[in-house]
This record gives C-alpha cells, structure tokens and sequence, in this order.
C-alpha cells in the first residue's frame, strides 16, 4: 500500500510540476524533456535508497530523453568525461563508489552536455557532503555505512539544470 501512495504522490506532482515548468521554460517539448528527466530521477534515488542499486534501465532512459532536441558533441563528451572522476575514485578506493552512480552521472552528463554535467556533480556531491554533515550532527554520531548517492546525484542535476 506504501508504494502506491508514493506513486500518487508522484504522479500528481509531476504533473503540477510540469504545468509550472511549461510556463518557466517556454516550451512543450523541453518541458516534457525536463520533466521526464526530474521524474527518472527521482525514481532513481527512491530505488537507490532503498536497495542500494540502481537498474540499468534508469540510465537507458534518460540517454533516451536525452535525444529531445540534442547537441550531439556537447552530449557526447558529458557521456564520456563527466563521470570519469566517479570511475577513476572507484578504481583508486575499492567499495567507494559503484557502477550504477558511474553510470548514472555518465547519463545525467549525456543529458546537461559537459559544462552542466560537471556542475550538476559538483552540486550533487557538495549537498551529500552538506547532508552527511548534518545526520551526523544531530546524531552525535559519525555513520560508518556509504550513502546512496543517487538521491544527491539527482538533485544537483536538477538544481544545476536551472542555473545553467
């Protein structure tokens, strides 16, 4: 019953969302883009949280949406570059980061191109950090298990996507 209730909550405010979004961005087809793009994220921290993976096919769609209205170099070198420090960190610190978040910022960078990709990591990366800072302030206590970055992933992705 849980999960139907998250996907009520979500379609309704995706579809809120969108209607808010077609007057801020101007357009239907990059509206519906960008939309979709929030909504696959969301998904995808929701799964990442709660089992700790994320499914390839989260990564096939959003390289999917991503062919609306695409620059082919610009979205070619975000796929290639952007999550090469994510790929590079898991090669250098065994169970640091894993393949679905490589994965995933390799598809977010296909998406926001690579200027928008870097700085969607960046601000993903820097609100975990904040994240982790708080938890383990209220806490008192220092956490010993890796967070799910999906979540942040998504949300510097989505704030980036508005400033830039």
């Amino acid at each position: 019953m849980k999960t139907w209730r998250f996907r009520e909550v979500l379609i309704i405010s995706s579809l809120a969302g969108m209607s808010a979004l077609m007057a801020v961005i101007g357009g239907v087809p990059l509206t519906l883009k960008f939309s979709v793009f929030a909504l696959i994220l969301v998904i995808a921290g929701y799964i990442d949280v709660k089992t700790r993976t994320i499914p390839d096919s989260i990564h096939v769609l959003i390289v999917v949406v991503a062919l609306i209205r695409l620059d082919w170099m610009n979205s070619m070198l975000g796929l290639l570059f952007v999550p090469l420090p994510y790929f590079i960190m898991a090669l250098l610190k065994e169970n640091s980061i894993g393949g679905g978040d490589i994965k995933l910022m390799g598809a977010c960078g296909f998406y926001l191109g690579v200027r928008a990709g870097y700085a969607g990591s960046i601000m993903g990366l820097f609100i975990a950090v904040i994240s982790y800072a708080v938890i383990c302030l209220i806490t008192s206590k220092k956490i010993n298990q890796s967070l799910p970055l999906a979540p942040f992933i998504g949300a510097g992705c989505i704030v980036t996507y508005f400033i830039i």
